[in-house]
């Protein structure tokens, strides 16, 4: 069977970054799942991808995106089907709360994070800074997204303000003794409706559980009147000697390891 292919190349800005020298995982996700098309898709990140370089995205007739830096894979998207309980949405004011307890306030691992870093000015950086819900197994956030050129919020963006504050939703509610490092190892996105430009929304994540060595997380973005415009699964995969630390015990001398 013959396989058109479609090759676009590709720079990540090095602005995007979650961890120093890596493209924020919920940035390239969405720009694979953008190129994919549809409004779901599920991309699966295989290895740091590297700000600042020529890349290329390769589209095979519609079913699968590529990104690869010369003959290795990096990330790959494919149309998905996500079937997930959305928590009920909380009032923009209770997420204005939720946020002044934001951990990352006190210990950041990574201050300089694209989505979650308070060293990220407005403008630059989204600022989106999710603390636990009074009574409820949730983090959230207020986020008023920028527009690009055109206008518009990118998807990039959108899946962007949902990685953080479902990772955030684990170091919140997960054991403070537990040891694991993570990564963002793979994300399933619907996106429901536009994100408007300027217009306060209100992000959330929530854990959903540990699967062998994965944690699962969920996360909305729910509009200013409370209609959900996003809504995601994140897998954070457990790996060794790198990545984010869930256990709160561990942040202060990951801090200052830094």
């Amino acid at each position: 069977m013959h396989t058109h292919t479609e090759e676009q190349p590709t720079l990540i800005d090095p602005r995007f970054v979650g961890m120093p020298d890596i493209a924020h995982g919920g940035y390239t996700s969405g720009l694979l799942g953008s190129a994919l098309g549809g409004p779901t898709a599920e991309v699966r990140l295989k290895r740091p991808v590297p700000p600042g370089r020529h890349l290329e995205l390769r589209r095979a007739d519609g079913e699968l995106v590529e990104l690869r830096d010369g003959d290795t894979l990096l990330a790959e998207a494919r149309p998905a089907q996500l079937d997930l309980d959305v928590p009920a949405p909380i009032s923009l004011a209770e997420a204005e709360a939720a946020s002044t307890r934001f951990p990352g306030f006190h210990h950041h691992v990574f201050p300089g994070c694209l989505v979650c870093g308070p060293e990220r000015s407005v403008g630059d950086g989204l600022r989106i800074f999710p603390g636990p819900v009074a009574g409820r197994r949730l983090v959230a956030a207020p986020w008023v997204p920028s527009a690009d050129d055109t206008g518009q919020v990118p998807d990039e963006l959108v899946w962007a303000a949902m990685d953080c504050p479902q990772l955030w939703s684990l170091m919140v509610h997960v054991p403070a003794w537990t040891p694991d490092l993570v990564v963002t190892a793979a994300m399933e996105t619907r996106i429901e409706q536009p994100v408007v430009a300027g217009e306060p929304h209100v992000v959330i994540g929530w854990p959903i559980g540990r699967e062998g060595r994965k944690w699962l997380a969920g996360a909305a973005i729910f509009g200013p009147r409370g209609e959900l415009c996003a809504v995601g699964r994140q897998t954070a995969a457990v790996v060794a000697g790198w990545g984010i630390p869930l256990g709160r015990d561990r942040w202060g001398a990951e801090v200052a390891a830094a």
